[in-house]
């Protein structure tokens, strides 16, 4: 697919020359990704929280939000982007309502929409954007996540966040957190000639920052670019999804096609009926938008095996029956993200179709099939009715109840064992007695029942820790290993021995030093080039373990 760019010939207001891709990676089964482009928006969002969770609440997102794209917008641009995303975030909450199995499910956002010649940014998570202007690239968005924290007070370096056991850690998201998503929101200058990126960590995480500005700075399509960026990530191991979503900024008198429309990518893409869960509010789609999200997605469907049934008589016109509800489906985006059912159920109707048999008939038959054949037999109405009411419950086979019985119970035992190996499984870090201590099992109870048990007492002091630290133990900080929590600990005791000689310094000599100065730039890039930033303020503690979540 190549980088598409569209605006007016008559336009006076800049556009996007952009493109997107994206890839599942070299490690993960499925992609958790999803991310869009058009003319006047940037998208991508990084879902969290396993195989069923994830691509759902990302796909949400970013079918929620393409409507944006468009060239007219007030000067309220940047309360439409917020509310948006917003209602984005209620949509993935009635999903985990009606499908209890996705709660849990989070994901970041960070999406840049034109307004006029300005640049409206909406950012959560770690997702990122970055700007390169005039062959020097800068990092716009601040990641939110618990080692960026700590960078930011000057208590762990660029390179201890890099290694550090809490890294997945990402504090503020949308979705299923139990917390109000508290969004960072600002303006930009949208300067011809400035390219923009969009990425998932899926990028930053496995290319460096100086092969990632030489392919911004040296590959003039958005979409090559974006292609070879995909292949550093994957280069540097692939260990997660990896998107990545470029806009040129470009001049208002360019002349490009009009008639292209932005592209879709990851999990939305291939997933579109997930964009629907959740959607009860959505009174009417922007079905030239969603027909982006749809386009060239196949969901064909597979019979499964027992239940299929073969045609009475030869589907004669089961190809024109198959276009007439195709023309159906593509009537509305609701139906065209259902092309699964409407497949399911175009054989019945094709049958009908040819054999001319009215529907009144076709849903009578399973139940008129039996007296036709028992009129063949003669059948006694009265006295076959009079053998059905005197049929004795010793004729209905009852080592069937028994076998039924048996199997449920098994597979309660098995629920149970799998769950209690699940809880062995976890750790966790508390306060226990004044002192850090390491717990096996889940922080809650099963009625009477504990689900952890005390593991290891250490010598670390809660109160030579920070506020926040303490806060974090009062709360448990969670581990999936033993080693992990371990890891956790350790990082506890060197943060209690620092505070221990900070106040043991100042007792005695006041150097005037900072022992930890705060690092210039964001995340080790030169500063955001933002104006009239207007940022959301204080984190609201939503947390969410990307580890756990199994991205």
């Amino acid at each position: 697919m190549n980088a598409q760019s569209t605006t007016s010939p008559h336009s006076s207001v800049p556009t996007f020359h952009f493109a997107a891709r994206s890839d599942t990676g070299q490690v993960r089964k499925n992609n958790q990704d999803s991310g869009y482009a058009g003319a006047h928006l940037l998208l991508i969002a990084d879902g969290m929280g396993g195989h069923a969770g994830g691509d759902v609440a990302s796909a949400i997102t970013v079918s929620r939000l393409t409507f944006l794209d468009e060239a007219d917008h007030d000067g309220r641009v940047l309360d439409d982007l917020k509310a948006a995303i917003l209602a984005a975030n209620d949509q993935i909450g009635r999903a985990v309502v009606e499908q209890s199995e996705l709660a849990g499910m989070g994901t970041t956002v960070t999406a840049l929409l034109q307004a006029g010649d300005r640049l409206a940014l909406a950012h959560i998570g770690d997702s990122r954007a970055y700007v390169m202007h005039k062959g020097e690239i800068s990092q716009v968005t601040q990641d939110h996540t618990f080692v960026q924290m700590l960078v930011d007070e000057g208590r762990i370096t660029l390179e201890e966040a890099d290694t550090h056991p809490q890294r997945s850690v990402v504090m503020r998201v949308l979705g299923d957190v139990g917390a109000a998503p508290e969004l960072d929101l600002s303006f930009h200058d949208a300067v011809p000639g400035d390219r923009w990126m969009l990425c998932s960590d899926g990028l930053t995480g496995f290319a460096s920052m100086q092969d990632i500005h030489d392919a911004l700075a040296t590959i003039a399509d958005p979409g090559d670019c974006c292609e070879k960026l995909i292949e550093l990530a994957l280069a540097g191991g692939g260990g997660d999804n990896v998107t990545v979503v470029i806009g040129d900024v470009l001049d208002p008198s360019h002349d490009v096609d009009i008639d292209d429309f932005g592209e879709a990518v990851g999990s939305v893409r291939v997933n579109p009926s997930y964009a629907l869960l959740g959607g009860q509010d959505v009174d009417s789609t922007d079905t030239s938008q969603m027909d982006v999200i749809f386009d060239e997605v196949e969901a064909p469907t597979v019979p499964i095996e027992g239940l299929a049934t073969p045609p009475m008589e030869p589907p004669t016109a089961a190809a024109n029956g198959s276009d007439e509800a195709d023309t159906a489906a593509l009537s509305s985006s609701t139906a065209a993200a259902a092309t699964t059912t409407a497949t399911a159920t175009r054989t019945s109707a094709d049958d009908a179709e040819d054999t001319e048999v009215p529907a009144e008939e076709a849903a009578a038959a399973p139940r008129s099939a039996r007296s036709a054949v028992r009129e063949d037999d003669h059948w006694d109405e009265d006295a076959d009715l009079a053998d059905w009411g005197d049929e004795s419950p010793r004729r209905r086979r009852p080592w069937i109840t028994v076998l039924i019985a048996g199997v449920v119970v098994l597979a309660i035992v098995v629920a149970a064992l799998s769950g209690w190996r699940y809880v062995q499984s976890q750790y966790y870090v508390a306060a226990s007695d004044g002192t850090v201590a390491v717990y096996q099992g889940l922080p809650q109870s099963l009625g009477p029942i504990e689900l952890s048990s005390l593991e290891e007492s250490t010598d670390v002091t809660v109160t030579d820790l920070s506020t926040f630290s303490q806060q974090r133990l009062e709360a448990t900080i969670p581990a999936d290993s033993r080693d992990a929590a371990t890891d956790v600990v350790d990082t506890l005791r060197a943060e209690a021995t620092r505070n221990a000689g900070s106040v043991a310094g100042e007792t005695t000599e006041q150097t005037g030093e900072d022992p930890a100065p705060s690092p210039s730039g964001e995340n080790g890039v030169s500063g955001g080039v933002a104006d009239e930033s207007e940022t959301s303020g204080a984190r609201n503690g939503a947390t969410m373990d990307r580890g756990e979540a199994e991205r």
